[in-house]
């Protein structure tokens, strides 16, 4: 009967023993998990207050225009929030617009410098005023396009006209040639035709003989030539 009882000491010593050790072990894991979770908490929110950071210094340097410095800003940011990928894509296009804008390309930097994506206001005021920029920029391209086409036009209607007179003075030299051979008045011996009127087909000249000192040129007379009938005609 006394070994019974102290059987039954044993056991409940025992079972206590075994409930403390488990509590404890509950106790350390509970721990464990609240530090993990506090631990995630403060990554969390260093990670956010990183980025906050650089989305205000990227603001303020952007204020400054320095946009490249913003832009590295930005990616210096593990995680990044949507504001930070919209900001940084908004720079992106930005830098490449203005450097198409510098090289004289307006085309390709109005078609770079895409709708922005940020709420940013110092990215609002650059995307802004590069716009301007940039349609005054093609407003003048195109009227300077405008006045060297014009003076294209001028010149070469000037040209043609020049050709044209060309044109007419190389055929009354012909046609006076022409007229010379027909009635054998040749300049080697002593003839000189000028023409004096000419209307259609129909040329006026005037013909002169030099005597044989050549002091004087008598008149020989006037004639009338029509280049299409090749008929001649003596008025005096």
């Amino acid at each position: 009967m006394q070994n019974r009882h102290l059987f039954n000491k044993v056991i409940t010593g025992s079972t206590a023993v075994l409930l403390a050790l488990t509590l404890a072990a509950c106790g350390h894991h509970d721990a464990v998990t609240t530090s993990s979770s506090s631990s995630s908490v403060r990554s969390a929110k260093t990670t956010s207050n990183n980025g906050s950071k650089a989305y205000r210094s990227a603001n303020k340097l952007i204020r400054n225009n320095n946009y490249e410095a913003a832009y590295d800003r930005l990616n210096s940011v593990d995680n990044r929030s949507t504001q930070e990928n919209n900001l940084a894509t908004d720079l992106q296009n930005y830098m490449n617009a203005r450097t198409s804008y510098k090289s004289g390309d307006y085309a390709t930097a109005a078609a770079t410098l895409k709708e922005q994506k940020s709420t940013s206001p110092a990215m609002r005021d650059a995307y802004s005023d590069l716009q301007d920029k940039i349609s005054k920029a093609q407003s003048s391209s195109a009227s300077s396009s405008s006045s060297q086409a014009i003076s294209k036009s001028s010149s070469s209607k000037s040209n043609s006209n020049s050709s044209s007179q060309t044109t007419s003075d190389q055929t009354n030299d012909d046609v006076v040639v022409e007229f010379a051979n027909k009635m054998g008045f040749s300049g080697d011996k002593g003839y000189q035709i000028i023409q004096t009127d000419k209307s259609g087909n129909t040329y006026k000249f005037e013909v002169r003989r030099s005597n044989s000192d050549n002091t004087v040129a008598n008149l020989v007379g006037i004639y009338q030539y029509n280049t299409q009938s090749g008929a001649v005609t003596k008025l005096s």
